[in-house]
């Protein structure tokens, strides 16, 4: 979600041709017990024709199941400074046109909003609101880090949740706290960056957890029972069939099948951040990263092989302010010493080709960074984020 605001445009002149400057981006949130409210304004500066190309349709994309969007107001202003209203005709819901591919998504829609009189040197302005239902870990922590936004100008942010959610709140600028009389809190934030993007990106952060761990905790009970079915423990048999009962060679070939099934990228902002069973990621036959290590770990404990799901994070960014789950954008398994076997991670979310000659991405317990591709030491263990006890509490 994102908002925009307007600045003096004498500001701009320094910036490329084709940086799309969004001179409002206005972000109003409202948590209630099971779902959150949020309302986004933005305004944006149609620089040159591919500025104009880009917006001149913007798509607000929602998942009906849990999801419902509004549109508020929606209007070009022309560069002579009339302000023309996007007719009714103009607004239109459909399936989401970029889920082609990605089965995930394909159950998504869209808002289009098209701006017919979007030229170069205009503005097209538009404020919306999405309802969502929220899972209670969605309600008690949150991130506002609208790093996808190109050339920000004026941006405000403000939150308002129950005072009983016992939210802290922290920003990379000075935040306004208020108790309101219906016994909420609500913060207000705000930066305005200039045009030589030498600002950081606007960060504030929201939660109800006092550390990493106990937001771990908390992730751990999104966790499905790894307890295999009659259905997991036959597919397992089937798979290890030709490893002649060598523990090492079974968990090879059921790391391989789960890392060969198609695996489409979610946020763990997303509804995604809870994993499906592996029942039915196995009868799909597809599934992001929480959903193949759930997979796995169900596969795995089938054969009598323990392992454990570990978070963790490819991004390059900052970390959150606070404990959020904005840290991590992926999950690792575990899997302890054991059977003559040492401890190594395991890492099934990519898909593999199935002509090409594969390998476990294992490393040693030692060198916790499979393949090399830059998971943080600090969220496989350190002492600065003890992440690991919620899903197997001994040493490694």
């Amino acid at each position: 979600m994102k908002t925009q605001r307007l600045f003096h445009l004498v500001l701009l002149a320094s910036l490329p041709a084709w940086a799309e400057v969004n001179l409002v981006y206005h972000l109003d949130m409202q948590l209630q017990p099971g779902s959150r409210a949020a309302e986004l304004t933005r305004d944006i500066l149609l620089e040159d024709d591919s500025d104009v190309a880009r917006n001149r349709v913007r798509q607000l994309e929602y998942h009906p199941a849990w999801q419902k969007v509004t549109l508020l107001e929606a209007y070009t202003v022309l560069p002579d400074g009339r302000r023309v209203a996007v007719p009714a005709s103009a607004v239109v819901d459909q399936p989401y046109s970029q889920s082609q591919g990605n089965r995930y998504t394909q159950s998504m829609r869209s808002l289009d909003v098209a701006f017919p009189q979007a030229q170069k040197g205009a503005r097209v302005v538009y404020r919306f609101r999405t309802d969502s239902q929220l899972l209670p870990l969605q309600l008690r922590q949150g991130d506002f880090y609208p790093d996808s936004v190109k050339n920000l100008r004026s941006v405000r942010f403000s939150l308002s949740a129950p005072h009983s959610l016992g939210l802290k709140v922290a920003a990379n600028t000075a935040t306004a706290e208020q108790q309101l009389a219906d016994g909420r809190v609500q913060w207000q934030a705000q930066w305005q960056l200039g045009a030589d993007g030498a600002q950081p990106v606007p960060h504030l952060a929201y939660s109800a957890y006092r550390d990493w761990s106990a937001l771990g905790q908390a992730y751990a009970q999104l966790w499905p029972q790894r307890q295999p079915s009659a259905a997991i423990k036959d597919k397992a048999a089937q798979l290890v069939a030709a490893s002649n009962g060598d523990r090492l060679k079974e968990m090879q070939a059921l790391y391989r099948w789960v890392a060969e099934l198609p695996a489409q990228y979610l946020a763990y902002s997303s509804r995604a951040l809870q994993p499906h069973a592996a029942e039915q990621v196995m009868a799909q036959g597809y599934g992001n990263s929480r959903d193949k290590v759930a997979l796995l770990q169900a596969l795995l404990a089938a054969r009598g092989i323990d392992s454990y799901p570990q978070l963790a994070r490819r991004q390059g960014r900052a970390m959150p302010l606070l404990p959020t789950s904005l840290a991590f954008d992926y999950v690792l398994l575990h899997v302890p010493a054991q059977d003559g076997m040492r401890a190594q991670w395991l890492d099934p979310a990519e898909r593999m080709s199935a002509g090409a000659e594969t390998t476990v991405s294992v490393v040693a317990e030692a060198t916790p960074l499979p393949f090399g591709a830059g998971f943080s030491p600090a969220l496989l263990g350190s002492p600065q984020l003890p992440l690991r006890a919620p899903y197997d509490p001994r040493p490694f």
